[in-house]
């Protein structure tokens, strides 16, 4: 059974399920987009107790700020890269190389008295292979660093990928632009996530704060 990506828009920021034998939720969006979620599965007639995995692409407050009570909700269990997760256990976001007036700005609305410590159940390591189809999906994770230092997408076996926030897309007058994120943390470990991800056959790319592009998008920024 082929994987397909469901996208979950929680306003500034979206998740997203993969619907395969099973579901898989990426990301849970920030601490009030637990109800937002909860609704687009109850409306779509999803049994929240059929998510077989929560993937936290990075720990950011509108990535990984309803784990909690998603996770009391699906009982999956949850995986994160284990840099991000050295700060998920401690209710602390993941810091990122301050470089702007924009980016104080973007990580101080990252903290909240709302989060607190979390405990992920899978902590992967660097360039792990971690295969889906055990949580009934047909792709793998794999490790893109840049935005965030142990920041991850997933990448399904029809080149249809999840990245986070590793770019950004938009819609312009002549047509589709991606960007660089506001914040990140090494820029040219970014450039090095995107060949990557296209060096293993990612076609099709889902980012948290725009619109889906193709792999040309993608081409022309890092030309």
């Amino acid at each position: 059974m082929e994987s397909m990506i469901m996208t979950i828009d929680l306003g500034f920021v979206k998740a997203f399920l993969i619907k395969g034998e099973k579901y898989i939720l990426i990301d849970t969006g920030v601490p009030k987009s637990f109800e937002k979620i909860k609704r687009y599965m109850t409306d779509r007639g999803i049994n929240p107790k059929d998510i077989s995995l929560v993937i936290i692409t990075h720990n950011h407050l509108d990535h990984s700020g309803s784990i909690s009570k998603i996770k009391a909700l699906t009982g999956a269990p949850v995986l994160i890269h284990k840099s991000e997760d050295l700060y998920l256990t401690k209710g602390l976001t993941t810091p990122v190389q301050i470089r702007s007036l924009l980016a104080k700005v973007l990580m101080k609305l990252m903290k909240s008295p709302e989060i607190k410590p979390f405990s992920a159940d899978i902590i992967i390591k660097n360039n792990e292979p971690i295969d889906l189809k055990t949580y009934g999906v047909t792709g793998k994770i794999i490790y893109t660093p840049g935005h965030t230092e142990g920041s991850i997408s997933v990448l399904l076996d029809n080149g249809h990928a999840i990245v986070g926030d590793l770019f950004s897309a938009k819609k312009r007058l002549k047509g589709i632009k991606a960007n660089y994120p506001f914040i990140y943390s090494d820029l040219d470990a970014i450039k090095d996530s995107m060949r990557k991800l296209l060096n293993q056959g990612a076609k099709q790319f889902y980012n948290a704060h725009g619109i889906v592009c193709d792999e040309n998008v993608l081409k022309t920024l890092l030309d």
